[in-house]
């Protein structure tokens, strides 16, 4: 058993497997409010990311000369917009997933970490419809696939277990801290930056990829570039390093919401 103190880490797995059925509600719930009255519905999840990679390719690309290498400028954005847009979205709505579901929190007795995983879930499709943009872009710039895209696989779960993390704790703190709502947006723009989207990591000055490397999104967003559009395998290296910090943040998050947990009826 894996324990932490008198914590014990699977039986609060056991706990969210047991209320799977909750949770696939909660995620078709969060599917269905978001979509029931939108015009244009899940193109959404192509609209902005595709209206974002035309902007910073007009300013980037063409206005400021940012090489992209091999690859076209826009297609490189979008590759990066794409899962990016998972990350920060995801994280945005679930910092509300305890605070938007007061009756539930305060009424019904379950993991309330199902609340945030939920949010994530309900992410992933938007994902799937924009990756299949991606690939009809990839074909249309006379991309083609190799094996070495199958490192999208796992780093993409890489991935939802760092934006579960951040999710938890984002989440977790806005019931005791509402400064959270505004701070979560501003944090995650700024941390855009600090990632190689709008450019390639190539491009970034040695001295200073270090420091880039401190955010395990760069290892992400470049292990899924390096296999979609380079057809290469990633940087195992850096790849590596953002697992055992998405590791790190995810741990010390589940334990901090679980501490934080039976608290929330009595604040929120």
């Amino acid at each position: 058993m894996v324990k932490t103190g008198n914590y014990n880490f699977l039986e609060d797995l056991r706990g969210v497997w047991q209320h799977r059925e909750l949770l696939y509600f909660l995620t078709q719930r969060e599917l269905e409010v978001r979509y029931k009255q939108a015009f244009f519905g899940i193109a959404w999840a192509i609209i902005t990311p595709l209206s974002q990679a035309v902007i910073f390719a007009l300013i980037f690309g063409v206005f400021l000369k940012v090489s992209s290498g091999p690859t076209p400028y826009l297609l490189l954005v979008f590759s990066g917009l794409s899962f990016w847009n998972f990350f920060s979205q995801s994280i945005t709505m679930a910092t509300f997933a305890l605070t938007g579901n007061y009756n539930l929190v305060t009424k019904s007795v379950f993991p309330k970490e199902i609340l945030v995983i939920s949010t994530v879930l309900a992410r992933v499709p938007d994902l799937l419809f924009s990756f299949v943009v991606l690939l009809a872009m990839m074909f249309y710039y006379h991309q083609g696939l190799s094996l070495a895209a199958l490192w999208v696989i796992p780093t993409f779960i890489i991935e939802v277990i760092l934006t579960l993390g951040l999710g938890l704790f984002f989440a977790a703190t806005n019931v005791f801290y509402r400064d959270v709502t505004a701070l979560a947006p501003l944090l995650l723009m700024l941390w855009m930056y600090l990632t190689p989207i709008v450019y390639p990591l190539s491009s970034v000055p040695v001295h200073f990829r270090l420091l880039l490397s401190l955010n395990p999104m760069t290892g992400i967003i470049s292990a899924i570039r390096s296999g979609l559009l380079m057809r290469q395998s990633p940087d195992l290296l850096l790849l590596a390093f953002s697992l055992v910090l998405t590791a790190a943040i995810f741990i010390v998050s589940y334990l901090q919401f679980k501490k934080s947990e039976k608290g929330f009826a009595d604040i929120i």
